[in-house]
């Protein structure tokens, strides 16, 4: 986490900043700090994503029709309000470690740190089969496997994979950038462009927006390079 520590860091000698959260220590410490507070489960299997960020931005014209700076500190609020509604930890901000206004010259940008934590997840069903090293194997419905919800307020899991799937899978950033759109940059007259995602990660109102269809050109994977014999 020490690029983050050196991000900050750069920023705050080179641009104008502002703090919607600020923290009391580096990012490790945050990070070590909020994963007690809250009795956090983290199966570090150096795969597990342990940090993420949300950024909220717009290019230089984008913020031309804002009237001053305190307009655009507003819309940043509601930004952040968003962002604790949708990836905070039951809808609060105690799984976020950091929110920074950062202006450039040419650019805005608020960036979200936030632990993904979830107080509910999914565990494989296991049965009396093992493997051939000893292991219980899942259980299969019609080749299908089987698992059941769990729930803990007293014991949440750290975990990204479980994190997003219960915001939606596969099209859970679709649908988390769906709703920004509607609830939020819509109506400061924000455009986004059009969307290249597989139809599988896209949800309908954006395909909807988008005139998508199954078997589009950005529905259709692209061609493998490489060497025919």
């Amino acid at each position: 986490m020490s690029e983050q520590d050196n991000y900050i860091r750069e920023v705050e000698q080179a641009y104008s900043i502002v703090w919607l959260k600020t923290m009391s220590f580096r990012f490790e410490q945050e990070w070590e700090r909020i994963k007690t507070e809250l009795n956090t489960t983290f199966n570090d299997r150096g795969h597990n994503v342990a940090l993420e960020c949300l950024q909220f931005g717009g290019n230089h014209e984008f913020w031309e029709d804002f009237p001053d700076n305190d307009e655009i500190l507003a819309y940043f609020k509601k930004c952040y309000a968003f962002a604790i509604k949708t990836i905070g930890y039951k809808q609060t901000d105690k799984n976020i470690v950091a929110a920074i206004i950062v202006t450039e010259p040419n650019r805005r940008n608020l960036f979200v740190y936030y632990l993904p934590i979830t107080n509910s997840w999914q565990r494989k069903v296991l049965g009396d089969k093992r493997s051939s090293k000893g292991s219980r194997l899942q259980l299969r419905l019609q080749d299908e496997p089987i698992y059941r919800k769990h729930y803990s307020d007293e014991r949440p899991l750290l975990c990204h994979t479980e994190f997003w799937k219960q915001r939606g899978g596969e099209t859970s950033y679709s649908e988390l950038q769906e709703r920004f759109y509607t609830e939020i940059s819509k109506r400061y007259g924000a455009e986004r462009g059009e969307s290249h995602s597989r139809l599988k990660y896209t949800v309908l109102a954006q395909k909807e927006r988008y005139c998508r269809f199954s078997g589009d050109s950005d529905d259709e994977m692209p061609p493998i390079k490489g060497i025919w014999v």
